[in-house]
Protein backbone atom coordinates (compact mmCIF):
# COMPACT_ATOMS: atom_id res chain seq x y z
CA UNK A 1 0.00 0.00 0.00
CA UNK A 2 1.66 3.20 -1.11
CA UNK A 3 0.99 6.52 0.51
CA UNK A 4 -0.01 9.53 -1.55
CA UNK A 5 2.94 11.84 -2.13
CA UNK A 6 2.11 15.53 -1.87
CA UNK A 7 4.40 17.28 -4.35
CA UNK A 8 5.63 20.67 -3.23
CA UNK A 9 6.05 22.19 0.21
CA UNK A 10 3.55 21.64 3.00
CA UNK A 11 3.42 22.47 6.69
CA UNK A 12 1.71 21.02 9.72
CA UNK A 13 -0.61 23.44 11.42
CA UNK A 14 -2.35 23.45 14.79
CA UNK A 15 -3.70 26.18 17.01
CA UNK A 16 -3.58 23.95 20.08
CA UNK A 17 -1.00 22.87 22.62
CA UNK A 18 -0.14 19.18 22.47
CA UNK A 19 2.17 16.56 23.94
CA UNK A 20 4.95 14.89 21.98
CA UNK A 21 5.75 11.51 23.48
CA UNK A 22 8.64 9.30 22.36
CA UNK A 23 8.51 5.71 23.54
CA UNK A 24 10.57 2.76 22.51
CA UNK A 25 12.48 -0.37 23.24
CA UNK A 26 16.08 -1.39 22.67
CA UNK A 27 17.14 -4.99 22.22
CA UNK A 28 20.26 -5.41 24.35
CA UNK A 29 20.62 -9.19 24.01
CA UNK A 30 19.73 -10.10 20.42
CA UNK A 31 19.30 -13.85 21.06
CA UNK A 32 17.02 -13.38 24.07
CA UNK A 33 13.96 -13.66 21.81
CA UNK A 34 11.71 -14.84 24.64
CA UNK A 35 12.43 -11.57 26.44
CA UNK A 36 12.21 -8.89 23.75
CA UNK A 37 9.56 -10.32 21.38
CA UNK A 38 6.78 -10.05 24.02
CA UNK A 39 7.83 -6.46 24.78
CA UNK A 40 7.70 -5.63 21.06
CA UNK A 41 4.31 -7.33 20.65
CA UNK A 42 2.78 -5.58 23.69
CA UNK A 43 2.69 -2.23 21.87
CA UNK A 44 0.31 -3.37 19.08
CA UNK A 45 -2.79 -3.85 21.24
CA UNK A 46 -2.18 -0.53 22.98
CA UNK A 47 -1.88 1.35 19.68
CA UNK A 48 -5.01 -0.37 18.37
CA UNK A 49 -6.92 0.62 21.51
CA UNK A 50 -5.72 4.21 21.24
CA UNK A 51 -6.81 4.61 17.62
CA UNK A 52 -10.20 3.04 18.40
CA UNK A 53 -10.79 5.30 21.43
CA UNK A 54 -10.31 8.98 20.51
CA UNK A 55 -11.74 10.03 23.88
CA UNK A 56 -8.43 8.91 25.45
CA UNK A 57 -6.69 11.97 24.00
CA UNK A 58 -4.30 10.12 21.70
CA UNK A 59 -3.93 11.75 18.28
CA UNK A 60 -1.39 9.83 16.17
CA UNK A 61 1.79 7.74 16.18
CA UNK A 62 4.70 7.14 13.81
CA UNK A 63 6.88 4.00 14.00
CA UNK A 64 10.64 4.15 13.50
CA UNK A 65 12.55 0.89 13.26
CA UNK A 66 16.28 0.74 13.88
CA UNK A 67 18.87 -1.99 14.15
CA UNK A 68 18.33 -2.57 17.88
CA UNK A 69 14.68 -1.72 18.34
CA UNK A 70 11.76 0.56 17.67
CA UNK A 71 10.72 4.09 18.59
CA UNK A 72 7.18 5.44 18.44
CA UNK A 73 6.60 9.15 18.08
CA UNK A 74 3.20 9.89 19.57
CA UNK A 75 1.03 12.99 19.64
CA UNK A 76 -1.41 13.51 22.52
CA UNK A 77 -3.95 16.23 23.29
CA UNK A 78 -2.59 16.75 26.82
CA UNK A 79 -0.19 15.44 29.45
CA UNK A 80 -3.21 14.55 31.59
CA UNK A 81 -4.56 12.28 28.82
CA UNK A 82 -1.18 10.57 28.44
CA UNK A 83 -0.83 10.15 32.19
CA UNK A 84 -4.36 8.74 32.51
CA UNK A 85 -3.60 6.17 29.81
CA UNK A 86 -0.34 5.19 31.53
CA UNK A 87 -2.33 4.43 34.70
CA UNK A 88 -5.14 2.66 32.83
CA UNK A 89 -5.70 -1.08 32.61
CA UNK A 90 -4.12 -1.91 29.23
CA UNK A 91 -0.83 -0.14 29.90
CA UNK A 92 -0.71 -1.25 33.53
CA UNK A 93 -0.99 -4.92 32.49
CA UNK A 94 1.87 -4.50 29.96
CA UNK A 95 4.02 -2.64 32.52
CA UNK A 96 3.42 -5.30 35.18
CA UNK A 97 4.33 -8.04 32.70
CA UNK A 98 7.56 -6.25 31.76
CA UNK A 99 8.55 -5.93 35.42
CA UNK A 100 7.74 -9.57 36.18
CA UNK A 101 9.57 -11.03 33.17
CA UNK A 102 12.45 -8.61 32.59
CA UNK A 103 12.83 -5.93 35.24
CA UNK A 104 16.61 -5.47 35.61
CA UNK A 105 18.00 -8.47 33.66
CA UNK A 106 19.37 -6.22 30.88
CA UNK A 107 17.94 -8.19 27.94
CA UNK A 108 15.72 -5.39 26.70
CA UNK A 109 15.50 -1.72 27.55
CA UNK A 110 12.52 0.60 27.34
CA UNK A 111 12.40 4.36 27.43
CA UNK A 112 10.17 7.35 26.97
CA UNK A 113 10.51 11.10 26.71
CA UNK A 114 7.64 13.57 27.11
CA UNK A 115 7.52 17.10 25.72
CA UNK A 116 4.68 19.56 26.33
CA UNK A 117 4.46 21.77 23.24
CA UNK A 118 2.66 25.05 23.83
CA UNK A 119 0.52 26.70 21.17
CA UNK A 120 2.64 28.20 18.36
CA UNK A 121 5.82 26.57 19.71
CA UNK A 122 6.34 24.05 16.91
CA UNK A 123 6.93 24.13 13.19
CA UNK A 124 7.38 21.54 10.47
CA UNK A 125 8.01 21.38 6.75
CA UNK A 126 7.44 18.50 4.34
CA UNK A 127 8.75 18.48 0.76
CA UNK A 128 7.41 15.81 -1.58
CA UNK A 129 6.26 13.65 1.32
CA UNK A 130 3.14 11.74 2.29
CA UNK A 131 1.35 13.10 5.34
CA UNK A 132 3.70 12.27 8.20
CA UNK A 133 4.22 13.19 11.85
CA UNK A 134 2.69 16.51 12.84
CA UNK A 135 1.04 16.89 9.43
CA UNK A 136 -0.77 13.59 9.92
CA UNK A 137 -1.70 14.42 13.51
CA UNK A 138 -2.94 17.91 12.68
CA UNK A 139 -3.65 19.97 9.57
CA UNK A 140 -1.62 19.51 6.37
CA UNK A 141 -1.44 22.81 4.49
CA UNK A 142 0.48 23.96 1.44
CA UNK A 143 3.15 26.60 2.10
CA UNK A 144 2.15 30.21 1.41
CA UNK A 145 4.21 33.38 1.85
CA UNK A 146 3.28 33.80 5.53
CA UNK A 147 4.46 30.20 6.27
CA UNK A 148 7.51 30.20 3.97
CA UNK A 149 10.16 30.14 6.73
CA UNK A 150 10.57 28.33 10.03
CA UNK A 151 10.52 31.68 11.87
CA UNK A 152 7.18 32.64 10.28
CA UNK A 153 5.66 29.24 11.05
CA UNK A 154 6.57 29.50 14.73
CA UNK A 155 5.55 33.15 14.96
CA UNK A 156 2.20 32.89 13.20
Amino acid sequence: MSKKIYNGRFIASTDESFVLFLIGMRINKIFSFTKWVPVFRAMGPMIKELYQSPELGFIHTEFLLNWRGVTLIQYWKSFEDLEAYAHGKTHSVAWKSFNQKIKDDGSVGIYHETYIIEKSASEAIYNNMPRYGLSKAFSHIQVVSKTDTARRRVSK
